[in-house]
């Protein structure tokens, strides 16, 4: 068979599948089965939204969940430094106090050993 016979073969068999799907479609039967098919992917459409909804309110009270406790752990954090922070200081306010006291020691040994010489 030519490639032109076999195009209009392909050509006529479209137009009379696409002519019988139309009469069907016009029929009664095909306008219920039309509302049918409306109706159950309106039916589809609903349910989707609805799961996506419920997804997305999911996902928005993990990243609350999430958030709350990324913020209860810095809180914590700084809670720490602080307290390290306060800890070093003391300690350093301590050896001031200490080297205060060996220079003051020093002192008063040098000036004792000077009077006495």
């Amino acid at each position: 068979m030519k490639n032109s016979s076999k195009v209009l073969l392909a050509m006529g068999a479209s137009a009379l599948v696409g002519g019988l799907a139309g009469y069907y479609l016009n029929s009664d039967n095909g306008r219920k089965a039309r509302k049918r098919a409306v109706k159950n992917i309106k039916k589809t459409a609903n349910e989707a939204t609805d799961k996506i909804n419920d997804m997305a309110e999911t996902a928005k009270t993990a990243i609350g969940d999430f958030a709350g406790q990324a913020k209860a752990y810095m809180n914590s954090i700084t809670e720490a430094a602080g307290d390290t922070l306060m800890a070093a200081e003391e300690k350093l306010e301590k050896g001031k106090e200490a080297a205060k006291a060996k220079v003051q020691s020093v002192k008063k040994a040098i000036m004792t050993n000077s009077v006495e010489s």
